[in-house]
């Protein structure tokens, strides 16, 4: 599962790092490149329940190979790109395949780990999305210096035909087994039913991981054009912001872990602390003019992302408490699609800001979106039952 989401973020990580190329190449704006951003989030949007709605009905095994195999297809189909059109339709179709990655992770969490356990394996399967989004700018720039933007696509496509190689064998070998709902639990059938706690989640996630979205896919254009980061530069630069988010989820998964087995309150206070925190991003004109100004706002970007993790770990831990164990794919998939949702709809926002040099307003927005969505939480969530905790 951590090779999945690593797959899933160095797929749609590469527009962004190589966006200030891209844009010009194509002759295209960062309003039109927040377009196609939208497009991508909210395909991914309308995808991650219903993929999330067939692991639980149909099986983790056969519902992610049929994914990989159609984003792979996908990503490898955004070397064609020629303009506006074409990246929204590719990026559409990549956004509606990666739409199963995160509810796979959190399906096979649930399934495997007991219940003090899986804080830290969520934060260990879902922290492939911030170690692929942290590893593909230095992989991903040297290539498409030397043999052009377009080649990086294919490659990626390539490394999704891998992954399916290797889930096949997993099968074959018996270390993993098709795991249907009848296999699973013959009294229980998933009950996806939406309920205040379930939209408590997805109005926090959506909300309190908003800053992804800006260190996915408008930091690159803000070093580009404020910092005056070249393109060859920006991979030297790219991994740190998803080392963050690489840090907050498997530190904050010990964290959450450790307070399951004190049978902690619900992490109010730690939401809070995350919005105070959060408004260190608006720095980040400051840390621009500094005597450092790159290693200033590297640092706040870095900073920015370990929070936004804790907010992933934390919310979906909390969520797993209120929600049945077998409706953890769809959890995850409404959760997921939130935060798609935000995504798609802040993007375009930030594009417009960038196109005017409105740099700070953005920053603002940014640390204003989690209070929203903790407030949003405190007024709809409910102590799950008991019986619940021992799912």
């Amino acid at each position: 599962m951590m090779l999945l989401s690593l797959l899933s973020y160095a797929d749609r990580s590469v527009l962004a790092i190589l966006s200030p190329t891209i844009l010009a190449d194509l002759h295209l704006s960062a309003t039109q490149y927040g377009y196609a951003v939208s497009a991508f989030s909210i395909c991914y949007m309308l995808a991650n329940p219903i993929w999330g709605y067939w692991i639980d009905r149909r099986g983790l095994w056969i519902t992610i190979l049929v994914a990989v195999t159609l984003w792979s297809f996908a990503s490898g189909s955004h070397a064609f790109m020629l303009g506006l059109t074409s990246m929204c339709l590719a990026r559409g179709l990549l956004g509606f395949g990666e739409g199963a990655t995160f509810p796979a992770g959190l399906a096979a969490i649930a399934e495997t780990l007991p219940l003090e356990r899986r804080s830290f394996g969520l934060g260990l399967a879902y922290s492939g999305g911030s170690l692929g989004a942290a590893l593909t700018p230095l992989l991903i720039t040297p290539i498409a210096i030397r043999y052009g933007w377009r080649s990086t696509f294919l490659l990626t496509a390539v490394l999704g035909l891998v992954w399916i190689l290797l889930w096949f064998f997993l099968r074959a070998s018996g270390i993993y087994r098709s795991h249907t709902p009848a296999e699973a639990s013959k009294s229980a059938v998933p009950a996806h039913r939406w309920n205040r706690n379930l939209i408590a989640t997805a109005a926090i996630y959506g909300l309190g991981a908003a800053p992804l979205a800006f260190g996915l896919y408008a930091a690159p254009l803000y070093l580009s054009r404020v910092l005056h980061v070249s393109q060859a530069s920006l991979g030297h630069l790219l991994w740190i912001p998803p080392a963050g988010w690489e840090a907050g989820y498997l530190f904050w998964g010990r964290v959450a872990d450790r307070r399951q087995l004190r049978k902690a309150a619900r992490p109010s206070s730690l939401f809070v602390a995350f919005c105070v925190l959060g408004f260190l991003i608006t720095l980040a004109p400051l840390a621009a003019i500094s005597p450092h100004p790159i290693l200033a706002t590297m640092l706040l970007f870095f900073f920015q992302m370990f929070i936004a993790g804790g907010f992933v770990v934390l919310t979906l831990s909390d969520g797993m408490n209120a929600q049945p164990r077998q409706s953890s794919g769809f959890l995850a998939g409404v959760a997921i699609s939130s935060w798609a949702g935000v995504t798609g709809l802040l993007t375009p926002v930030l594009g417009h800001f960038f196109d005017h040099g409105q740099y700070t307003r953005g920053f603002w927005l940014i640390a204003c979106l989690p209070i929203l969505g903790t407030l949003l939480w405190k007024l709809l969530s409910t102590p799950p039952p008991l019986s619940q905790h021992s799912l």
